[in-house]
């Protein structure tokens, strides 16, 4: 099943909101998920990145995440990527929901995206850049000391679709 995560925010003097991602540090998506077979919720949030790839079991194939549904053992598979063309949520988008995510879930369904990894961000009037953004509430604050101005980003809303 293919499915979406898109963010929606109010963007107050920063832009181009993103996750902090490298291969040396890489952005730890995490997520509740839900086998497709037997409709159970596995218990704790599973952790991929877009960096790691696993085998798939009897498949050539290779997935960001590899696992089995704890009761009913079936085995299942996710693919992350960022969309093409990402260029991360802009002031542009204010209010808007724009992709962030491409997930491939196969035997899993993707119920609940937990936002507790660091973004990055840049100030719109200067070049300051803003890392180890938390956006686990709905709201940021900071100071853009180069450009004497507050900086928010507000409202944030985290979409599955």
């Amino acid at each position: 099943m293919v499915q979406h995560l898109f963010l929606s925010a109010e963007l107050n003097n920063v832009t181009d909101l993103k996750p902090q991602d490298s291969l040396s540090e890489p952005f730890e998506y995490n997520f509740r998920i839900q086998c497709t077979k037997c409709r159970e919720t596995h218990d704790k949030p599973i952790t991929i990145n877009l960096y790691e790839r696993y085998e798939i079991d009897g498949s050539r194939g290779e997935a960001s995440y590899v696992g089995s549904c704890s009761f009913c053992k079936a085995k299942s598979n996710i693919n992350i990527q960022l969309p093409k063309d990402f260029q991360g949520y802009s002031l542009e988008n204010n209010g808007s929901k724009i992709k962030m995510l491409e997930i491939d879930a196969r035997g899993y369904e993707i119920i609940e995206f937990i936002a507790d990894s660091p973004f990055v961000c840049k100030g719109t009037d200067s070049d300051s850049e803003f890392k180890d953004v938390l956006l686990m509430e709905t709201e940021w604050y900071d100071y853009d000391d180069k450009a004497s101005q507050e900086t928010s980003i507000t409202d944030v809303q985290w979409h599955l679709n």
